[in-house]
């Protein structure tokens, strides 16, 4: 009899009891442990311990709770791997960072409202979605559990591991991102990169100039420059293709970027970051932030982190180029409109 009650209290329990000690609702594994620990009388512990001590996430927490308090040292850790001393409540997120969009500024203001145990330590997450494909099985629902993914991902990919977390992106004025790439490249110290007379991308940005960038025909480097964020959310790429699929269709490919726009939870614009942080930050119950939220300044990488970074001047616009960057982005133009439009921004009333 003891033990039914116990199954019974067990059960019932469980979902509240862990949602206050993990700051999310539980899996279903993380259910089953608690209900074996607390009715496990195997161990001399009081039951709510047993059961809380069967949950990997809770004793993670809590040794980084307990080694706080107590002052032990603690490994360092940047704003982007989140706060010990915090646990996140809100909606799961999924961030489609984008490069060259501010991105970085992004998670240097929301990373650090997150535990360390519930952002996603994805060691591949600066690696290009077309190089790296994230199955739905096996490491999509390794990941699927965090609190917090982001990465240089596509939404497709995103989808895969989890469709049911609040999703989200910043878009760039596309010819200004393009330009942006080039000169961040650029500003990366030749023996950072290695081999640049063969790397395909940063080395591109050292081996040419900025026209010369962007008409290489390398596949791989077109997945950086051609309509990148029609492609980012589609996944039509050109590396690993007989047939480019974005450019044999260029309507029903615009068409699909379209739907998967109107996908995403909320779409801020790189331009007024301020604002749009603001906005996302309501939206998900964040605490907004307290300063500008500051992007990763090419101009000033060389002085902040010489070992990586060198000085690298800016590249005047000419008609030729300006032509370039216009035929780039004819998709991606008409997708960040469509964002601008949906903030009322000034840009986009003045386009009115």
């Amino acid at each position: 009899m003891r033990q039914t009650a116990m199954s019974v209290i067990a059960l019932t329990s469980a979902p509240l009891v862990l949602r206050l000690s993990l700051g999310r609702w539980p899996s279903d594994s993380e259910r089953q442990a608690f209900r074996r620990g607390f009715t496990d009388r195997a161990a001399r512990l009081p039951a709510l311990v047993r059961a809380l001590s069967s949950v990997g996430d809770v004793c993670n927490l809590m040794g980084y709770a307990m080694r706080a308090r107590r002052g032990t040292a603690l490994p360092p850790l940047s704003p982007l791997q989140g706060d010990i001393l915090t646990v996140w409540t809100g909606p799961k997120l999924g961030f489609l960072h984008l490069e060259k969009c501010g991105g970085l500024a992004v998670m240097r203001w929301l990373a650090p409202q997150f535990h360390p145990e519930q952002i996603d330590p994805d060691p591949l997450r600066a690696v290009p979605p077309q190089n790296f494909y994230r199955a739905p099985a096996g490491i999509g629902r390794e990941k699927a559990r965090y609190a917090l993914l982001w990465g240089h991902f596509d939404l497709p990919a995103l989808e895969r591991i989890d469709r049911d977390r609040f999703l989200f992106t910043f878009l760039r004025e596309p010819r200004a991102r393009l330009v942006s790439i080039y000169h961040f490249w650029r500003s990366v110290r030749p023996d950072v990169i290695g081999d640049v007379e063969n790397d395909p991308l940063m080395g591109a940005a050292h081996r040419h100039d900025l026209l010369g960038f962007l008409r290489d025909p390398e596949p791989s480097l077109r997945d950086y420059l051609d309509n990148f964020y029609t492609r980012r959310l589609t996944g039509r790429y050109t590396t690993g293709a007989t047939i480019d699929p974005l450019t044999t269709n260029p309507a029903d490919s615009l068409a699909a970027a379209q739907n998967a726009l109107a996908r995403l939870d909320f779409v801020g614009i790189t331009e007024t970051m301020d604002g749009s942080v603001h906005q996302l930050a309501r939206l998900i119950g964040a605490r907004p932030p307290d300063r500008p939220v500051r992007g990763n300044i090419t101009a000033e990488n060389h002085i902040e982190s010489v070992d990586v970074f060198r000085k690298a001047e800016q590249t005047p616009i000419t008609p030729e180029i300006q032509a370039e960057l216009d035929r780039l982005t004819t998709l991606d133009r008409t997708l960040y409109a469509r964002t601008l439009a949906r903030h009322r921004t000034p840009q986009a009333l003045a386009a009115e």
